[in-house]
């Protein structure tokens, strides 16, 4: 994968197949993507992807929660780290091509998120990824990015990527997704999540209280409202 990041840092080659080893472990601590995911599904969302699926965390505790969940990643390494890591689910673990998912029908399924893949990829290849996601989805495509309207997130992860090469990656405003999901999508909506103990969903997740009904009625009330110190930005393209 080569990344073309905006905001002046240059686009970086991440092996993933070496990166996956180093760093699988350490992206299993940080689970609040599968509650934020959780919360927009629906009883008839019965079958659900995870694509660039990496550490599979989030694909993982979807399914603990009760949702019928798959998840494919491009590197060999990561899918057989999964296996490992989640051997109850390792049929439902498999190698795959975000780009072109061979053999997979058209709306095989319900919904499909990701969680920063598109931010290692530049407009073109973005929409030929929210092309091939929408083919396989059936009601809606999730795709969460990082958020460009909060500027100390964007220094923080820039100093990080001065050492770092997993930290040099693409930011998003929000009228870019919109625009970006546009072509395939008849509507958008994009919710800012993320921040500790900043952002009242990372506080329910800390207290326990996890439940769609719970969660879904933050992300109501709050709105656009912590756009400008949000970490990311949950965008949600309906078919």
């Amino acid at each position: 994968m080569t990344a073309e990041p905006s905001r002046g840092m240059p686009p970086t080659q991440i092996h993933w197949d070496d990166t996956w080893p180093k760093i699988f472990d350490h992206y299993q601590q940080d689970q609040r993507h599968a509650y934020y995911v959780n919360a927009l599904l629906h009883d008839e969302d019965r079958r659900v992807l995870e694509l660039g699926a990496g550490s599979f965390r989030d694909m993982a505790l979807l399914n603990r929660l009760g949702v019928n969940c798959w998840g494919a990643d491009y590197s060999s390494a990561s899918v057989e780290l999964a296996r490992r890591q989640f051997p109850e689910l390792a049929a439902q673990i498999f190698q795959g091509d975000a780009f072109q998912l061979d053999g997979m029908a058209d709306a095989a399924f319900d919904v499909s998120f990701h969680n920063g893949l598109w931010v290692l990829f530049d407009d073109q290849d973005i929409r030929r990824l929210a092309a091939e996601q929408a083919r396989v989805s059936r009601r809606k495509i999730i795709a969460t990015v990082h958020n460009a309207h909060n500027p100390d997130f964007i220094d923080y992860f820039a100093r990080l990527g001065e050492t770092d090469p997993l930290y040099r990656i693409r930011f998003f405003e929000a009228e870019e997704m919109r625009a970006l999901l546009a072509p395939v999508c008849r509507s958008v909506e994009i919710v800012p999540v993320g921040k500790g103990k900043k952002h009242l969903e990372d506080e329910l997740i800390n207290q326990g209280k996890t439940s769609r009904a719970e969660m879904r009625t933050f992300f109501d009330q709050a709105g656009m409202d912590h756009l400008r110190n949000s970490e990311r930005l949950l965008c949600i393209g309906h078919l």
